[in-house]
């Protein structure tokens, strides 16, 4: 138990020194804002995740930023609607991945929210037989 509640002040640390980076294949700045952070350990309805699943999240958050400078490929675009303090909010979902080896395994989601800022939301862990059958937009 203090392992992670150590990896997770020392994640927390890294992510609040990075305040923006910017995306190519955005052509957009991404910002890490608290709630993607909290995202990190918390699921959407603010239930605490799993240890291991936060693990390997806080884990996978060392290449985040390095996916996000570098990718050059979006595996996945998702539109919806959700309820945004009170208010019905079109809502665009990117997953990015990289194509360098050294952290081809990790995806990155980035968030919009309305008219709002790319916000980073998450990071995760993904096969290479799905990086391999998505196409390039």
């Amino acid at each position: 138990m203090t392992d992670i509640r150590l990896l997770i002040e020392k994640q927390k640390k890294l992510y609040k020194s990075i305040v923006s980076v910017f995306c190519p294949i955005l052509n957009e700045t991404v910002y890490f804002t608290a709630e993607g952070f909290h995202h990190l350990i918390h699921k959407s309805n603010n239930k605490r995740r799993p240890i291991n699943e936060q693990y390997l999240k806080l884990k996978c958050f060392d290449h985040a930023v390095e996916v996000i400078k570098n990718s050059i490929r979006i595996i996945e675009t998702r539109r919806e609607q959700h309820l945004v303090k009170g208010k019905e909010k079109a809502v665009i979902t990117y997953e990015l991945v990289s194509d360098d080896k050294s952290y081809s395994r990790v995806a990155v989601v980035i968030e919009k929210i309305g008219a709002g800022k790319h916000k980073f939301r998450s990071v995760k862990r993904i096969s290479r037989k799905r990086f391999k059958n998505k196409k390039a937009p």
